[in-house]
């Protein structure tokens, strides 16, 4: 099917610019001479963005800790003026600690649980309006709504378990104020568009890990200073630095950040024509230019809008089954990488009497752990054994994914059925091992769509993580209250849960093609 004559029905959901086909044809054999972005432009705009994506992770993953120490606190008063008296009949792990009782934990899981459905709505509703609208008013200001909108949900958590002027139950609130700029799901997918405008093929894989690598760092670093206040009692500080940095992001990094709208085609018309195809490509770009400006297209409903920017999509769900097959690998390993994010520190305070503040040192411990091997191990582990054997980068990939599937459903096992700290701590550092498939999946993904799709599956592949992981969450937390109720060695009942579907997902994963079918398939097409 020829999909380079009809712009308006191959328009992505968040589309790399305008002329996505011009500059993919420019980039083939026939004419190698590419649009030119200056250098120090391109590094410029993947600096920032990786910034961008540092700060803004970093003031998430301060949160967690002081948030359920929070929770904790308003829960616990509020029952204990209700009921007048502490009682510890009902305690459920730690008699010692009023607020360990079994009511002010459902209550905590109850809460938490069901704010993490707060982003799905947000994510699910506003990502495909907000990709119309980058279209039309540049990639910059839907970062910075997107931003806006994380900055004013926390300032609705803050002021309620602060002042207390409404039940603990209306943080839930918070989702409404994510449909100011969609949430995360929206800020990652325009981050990167943004990469994809500025950067070629080749090197879009090295800047997406890089900026997975600065969601990682920030994994770090967020639970070890956490962990460093909390053991002296500084939750509500914690929190206020965890605002203080999210406004950074939002209204300072990206004042920094050029937009990255139309820019390959204002430099690829710039530039002085070096070849027969650079005129080619030129005049073509004048021409539609000046054809749009002589006789402007009408005016289409939204539907239509909407049809055309998912029409790409659709044809991926219903023609490429490595698709679909990788989308679902992707789902169920985000939530399964930030399910101990999620509940992991209630968990080990329910289970092992852990206070909230050092549970922050196995958060920083797990997400260290994915650093190095992000960073170290697995570069170490491509040059002495992938580069040797000549193992292309599909073959690589594909093995690292199925891998990496399956060592996370072993380390998650290994955190239900764990007897002690050290056994837990054993099996984090396992999930962590395999927490790099994210970014193996999207690898793959850009490498079984067609260049027109790649906009498209890289737009609602974040969108699908955060209604996966808001979806799990309420879930999680369920189970977690009801292993509890059960007894100290049902505890885990989570984590073996997802364990066992991310076995399921590893056996799945080796449908995943080899490269000489994949190949064969794409000359078929």
């Amino acid at each position: 099917m020829d999909r380079q004559d009809d712009d308006s029905e191959t328009t992505p959901l968040l589309q790399s610019n305008t002329d996505a086909t011009s500059a993919s044809k420019a980039l083939s054999p026939q004419n190698p001479t590419p649009p030119v972005i200056p250098v120090n432009l391109t590094r410029r705009v993947n600096f920032l963005l990786c910034a961008f994506t540092f700060i803004m992770m970093l003031g998430d993953n301060l949160q967690p800790a002081a948030l359920i120490q929070i929770y904790e606190d308003v829960i616990c008063t509020t029952y204990y003026n209700k009921t007048q008296t502490p009682s510890f009949q009902t305690a459920s792990t730690n008699t010692a600690d009023p607020c360990k009782t079994q009511a002010v934990q459902k209550e905590l899981a109850l809460v938490r649980g069901s704010q993490l459905l707060a982003p799905v709505f947000a994510a699910v509703l506003c990502t495909i309006p907000y990709g119309l609208l980058s279209e039309r008013i540049g990639r910059k200001r839907i970062l910075i709504l997107s931003g806006t909108g994380v900055f004013a949900a926390l300032s609705w958590v803050l002021a309620v378990c602060h002042w207390q002027f409404v039940s603990i139950r209306w943080v839930w609130f918070s989702g409404v104020f994510l449909f100011i700029g969609g949430g995360d799901a929206v800020s990652s997918s325009v981050a990167h568009v943004m990469v994809t405008d500025v950067t070629d093929q080749a090197e879009r894989a090295q800047i997406f890990m890089l900026i997975h690598a600065a969601d990682v760092i920030s994994g770090l670093f967020g639970p070890a200073i956490s962990a460093a206040l909390m053991a002296k009692g500084h939750a509500w500080w914690m929190l206020l630095l965890a605002w203080g940095t999210i406004f950074t992001g939002t209204f300072l990094v990206t004042l920094f950040i050029p937009e990255t709208l139309y820019l390959r085609e204002k430099y690829s018309s710039s530039k002085a024509p070096t070849s027969d195809s650079t005129p080619s490509l030129a005049a073509g770009q004048s021409s539609r230019r000046s054809v749009s400006s002589a006789s402007p297209r009408p005016a289409k409903s939204l539907g239509t809008e909407i049809y055309n920017l998912l029409r790409p999509l659709f044809g991926v769900l219903a023609s490429n089954k490595q698709a679909v097959l990788l989308l679902c690998l992707f789902a169920p390993q985000t939530a399964a990488r930030e399910l101990f994010t999620v509940i992991g520190l209630q968990y080990s305070s329910a289970k092992f009497s852990l206070s909230y503040a050092r549970g922050n040192v196995l958060l920083s411990l797990f997400q260290g752990a994915q650093g190095l091997f992000a960073l170290v191990l697995l570069p170490l582990i491509t040059r002495l054994v992938a580069e040797p054997r000549g193992w292309s980068a599909w073959a690589r990939d594909r093995l690292y994914a199925i891998i990496s599937v399956a060592i996370t459903a072993l380390g998650l096992m290994v955190i239900a059925l764990a007897p002690g700290l050290s056994v837990e701590a054993g099996g984090l550092l396992l999930v962590a091992l395999g927490s790099c498939t994210t970014g193996l999946v999207m690898s793959l993904l850009g490498a079984v769509v067609k260049p027109g799709q790649v906009s498209a599956v890289f737009s609602v592949a974040p969108m699908l993580s955060v209604v996966t992981r808001s979806l799990v969450g309420p879930i999680v937390n369920a189970l977690l209250v009801a292993g509890m109720e059960l007894g100290r060695e049902w505890t885990g009942l989570p984590f073996a849960i997802v364990g066992m579907l991310m076995g399921v997902m590893a056996i799945a994963s080796g449908f995943i093609r080899a490269e000489g079918e994949q190949e064969h398939d794409e000359e078929e097409d």
